[in-house]
Parts: C-alpha cells; sequence; structure tokens
C-alpha cells in the first residue's frame, strides 16, 4: 500500500474558538482570489499572515539549485504558512503556487499568535497540523530518497489518486515538469515511466487525463521499487 499519508482538512480549527476570538481572528482579515500557476506565499519573504486555503490546489515548493523541490501538495480548507509562526528569521520557510483558480484568506499573524497563546485546544490543534504536514513531507522524501525510479513513480500516482484527487481517474493539475520534480526525477525519465504503465496497461493515460487500472501491480512496484 502506499506510504503517502492522506491530508486532512484544518477548517475544524475555527470551531474551537469562541464568538468573540473568531471575530477578533476575521478582523482585519481579507479574501484574495489567484490565478492558476501565481505564487501565493514566496520562499524567504516576511511572514506577516498566516493563509487559509478556501478553495484550489496548491503546490508547496522550496527552490533548488537547479529545479523546485516540491514538498507536498494540499488542496482547500487548509492552512498555508503554518512554519512561520516558529521560524527564528520570520520568514516563509517555502513557496506556494496555485494548481488552479482559488481563493485564500488572510489572517494576521500577531492576531493569529494572540489566539494560540489564549486558547489551547486551538493551540493544540494547530500543532497537531503542523505535525500532519512534516509527517507528510517526511514520508514523501523517504521515498524520493529510498524508491527506484519506477517506484517513484507509481508511489507519486497512489499519491495523487488517494490525497489529492481522492480517485483512481483524474486530472492532473501539474505540468508534467511539476510531476517530476513532485517525483524526484527527471522530465525525461518520468514521462518514459509513464507510458510504460500505460502500454503496460497498468494505468490509462490520456493527456493529463490518469487511471488506474491496475491499482495492486502499482501498489507492488511501489512497495518493491
Amino acid at each position: 500500500m502506499t506510504s503517502c499519508v492522506k491530508d486532512i482538512h484544518h477548517n475544524p480549527a475555527f470551531k474551537l474558538l469562541s464568538v468573540e476570538e473568531l471575530a477578533f481572528l476575521n478582523k482585519g482579515s481579507a479574501e484574495v482570489s489567484y490565478k492558476k500557476h501565481e505564487i501565493i506565499l514566496k520562499q524567504g519573504a516576511v511572514a506577516n499572515t498566516i493563509l487559509f486555503a478556501k478553495t484550489g490546489i496548491f503546490k508547496l515548493h522550496m527552490e533548488g539549485a537547479k529545479h523546485d523541490i516540491i514538498m507536498t501538495l494540499k488542496r482547500e480548507e487548509s492552512f498555508l504558512g503554518l512554519s512561520s509562526l516558529f521560524s527564528e528569521n520570520n520568514s516563509y520557510q517555502y513557496s506556494v503556487t496555485a494548481l488552479e483558480d482559488c481563493i485564500v484568506k488572510y489572517y494576521d499573524k500577531k492576531v493569529f499568535e494572540t489566539i494560540l497563546s489564549r486558547n489551547v485546544k486551538f493551540s493544540n490543534e494547530i500543532l497537531m497540523y503542523i505535525n500532519h504536514n512534516f509527517s507528510r513531507i517526511i514520508r514523501r522524501f523517504l521515498c524520493v530518497a529510498q524508491k527506484n525510479a519506477r517506484g517513484k513513480v507509481a508511489e507519486m500516482l497512489l499519491c495523487l489518486s488517494s490525497s489529492l484527487y481522492e480517485d483512481t481517474k483524474f486530472t492532473l493539475n501539474l505540468s508534467r515538469s511539476e510531476l517530476a520534480d513532485f517525483a524526484g526525477l527527471s522530465m525525461e525519465n518520468t514521462i518514459r515511466i509513464l507510458k510504460e504503465f500505460n502500454e503496460d496497461e497498468i494505468i490509462s493515460l490520456e493527456g493529463k487525463k490518469i487511471a488506474i487500472i491496475n491499482q495492486p501491480v502499482l501498489e507492488k512496484i511501489s512497495d518493491f521499487g
């Protein structure tokens, strides 16, 4: 089975706030619409806001010497940039880019931190989300470090299916180059292996449309890759 950790929605955290706390948090907040491919958070920028994704799909990525490293992918109802809460240099540790048109809500970081200091249940919930996100990233990097090329692509497909799209049939929001960054391979190798899986009828590949036809085989390739 895939080692990909299924993402969780973060919106239940708001239910732990009192009416007064929620009003305090929303005071000065703002909703912003972004287009596909727009950068929402920039790695190294001063972190003075906490973002909550209301709609959309996003990639969290770090700038590398030769190409970006995609840490994880997230859907709507998720906080973005929570790691900045404990950043020593008060900056965003990674970039966030929209993979489709989306709406993001901005909260003032100091207001957010004030509520964290006052509401223990809310604070514990946010720490749980940070730990969950860290676990997802660590397990993905272990996959990239330990698996061979076919195992990486198989794991990536299973992860997209189970965690991001929640279906065995999906239309990719990522480019071929982004798929390669996510798998930790060159674009040439990623495309070649996808074609091999298609020819072996493990998946069906038509443009950006992918259907997992033989999931047990794909899981074996991931497990033993």
